[in-house]
C-alpha cells in the first residue's frame, strides 16, 4: 500500500525523533562505508525482487537525495518561502540504471556532499533554521524540519542496508560477511618512517599493461617532474579513465624496478589492500600542488 505524504512525512520524523538531527546526519556516511566493506559487488546489488532496491540502489539514491538536500537548503536560506520541487526518485534510479551503479562510487559522492552541507548547517542562526520553503507535495517545510526529515530518511535507509545484508549473510561465506580491524603492528622508530619520501601526486594517464589482469601504467605529475608508476588498479575500476586528474599520495624514493616490462619509478599508497577490501586511493583532504610531501 502506497503512504501519502503525511504518513511518509511521519514515518521519517518518528524515526529521528529524540535525537539530535546533525549526529544522525554526521552518521551515515560511515555507516554506510562499514556495512559495504569488504563485500562483493554482486552482493552489493543483490536483491530479492525487482521493486525492492539492492543495496547500490540505496546508495545511489542517497547520493541522489543530497543533491537535492543542498539545492533546497540554499534556496531557502537566499529565497524564503521558494517553492520546493518534488522529484521521483524511482524515476532517478530508472534513469541512471542505479541497478548497475557501484556502491563504493556513490558513497565517494554522498560523502563529501554531506560534509559540505554539514558544515552550512552547524554555521546558521535560530532564524535562518525556520526559514522555509513550499514544498510542492508536502507544504511548507522549514530547514530546520528538513533536518529531521533528512535524518529520518537515513535511518530508514540504513535499516534497510542492515536487513539486506542480514538476508544476504544467511547463505554468504564468512570472508563476505564485513570488516574487522587487523591486530597493530609493533612499534617503529619514528625514524624509520622519516625515511620514506611519500608525495603528493596527480594522475596525468593510465594504460593498461597487456598481458595482465590487474597492472595499470600511470603518468604522474609531482610538480618538478613526471614519472611512471605500475599499480595494480584495474580490477576494481570500471575503466581506468575514471583515475585520470585524481590525486594521490606515493613513495617517490624506492628503488626503480621494470614490471611486466615497464619501468616503474614509484609507488602508489592505497587502503584496503592488506586486509581484502577493495583499495582506494590515500588522497589529501582538498587539492594540493603536486609534489607536496605527506608526513
Amino acid at each position: 500500500m502506497t503512504e501519502t505524504f503525511q504518513e511518509y512525512t511521519t514515518r521519517l520524523l518518528s524515526l529521528s525523533a529524540g535525537a539530535d538531527p546533525l549526529t544522525v546526519l554526521a552518521g551515515t556516511a560511515p555507516r554506510i562505508a562499514a556495512a559495504i566493506a569488504g563485500r562483493r559487488l554482486e552482493d552489493l546489488r543483490w536483491t530479492t525482487a525487482p521493486s525492492r532496491w539492492s543495496i547500490a540502489q540505496i546508495v545511489a539514491h542517497l547520493a541522489d537525495s543530497e543533491i537535492v538536500f543542498a539545492y533546497r537548503v540554499r534556496m531557502i536560506l537566499s529565497t524564503p518561502g521558494t517553492p520546493i520541487q518534488a522529484y521521483d526518485q524511482d524515476a532517478w534510479s530508472r534513469a541512471q540504471h542505479a541497478e548497475n551503479s557501484d556502491p563504493h562510487a556513490s558513497l565517494a559522492l554522498f560523502a563529501p556532499l554531506r560534509a559540505a552541507i554539514l558544515r552550512l548547517l552547524r554555521g546558521l542562526t535560530a532564524e535562518e533554521l525556520d526559514r522555509y520553503g513550499i514544498h510542492a507535495e508536502r507544504g511548507q517545510e522549514s530547514i530546520r524540519h528538513l533536518l529531521a526529515l533528512y535524518a529520518g530518511h537515513d535511518r530508514n535507509h540504513l535499516a534497510q542496508i542492515d536487513r539486506l545484508i542480514a538476508e544476504r549473510d544467511v547463505d554468504a561465506p564468512p570472508a563476505a560477511r564485513g570488516f574487522t580491524p587487523a591486530p597493530q603492528k609493533p612499534e617503529i622508530d619514528p625514524a624509520v618512517l622519516e625515511q620514506l619520501d611519500v608525495r603528493v601526486g596527480t594522475i596525468r594517464a593510465a594504460e593498461e599493461i597487456a598481458g595482465t589482469d590487474r597492472l595499470a601504467l600511470l603518468t604522474v605529475g609531482f610538480g618538478d617532474r613526471t614519472r611512471s608508476i605500475v599499480a595494480g588498479i584495474r580490477t576494481e575500476r570500471g575503466a581506468l579513465a575514471d583515475v585520470v586528474g585524481a590525486q594521490a599520495l606515493f613513495v617517490v624514493n624506492l628503488p626503480r624496478k621494470t614490471i611486466r616490462g615497464q619501468l616503474s619509478e614509484g609507488m602508489l599508497f592505497d587502503a584496503g589492500f592488506a586486509d581484502g577490501l577493495r583499495p582506494a586511493f590515500a588522497q589529501p583532504e582538498w587539492p594540493l600542488p603536486d609534489g607536496v610531501r605527506a608526513g
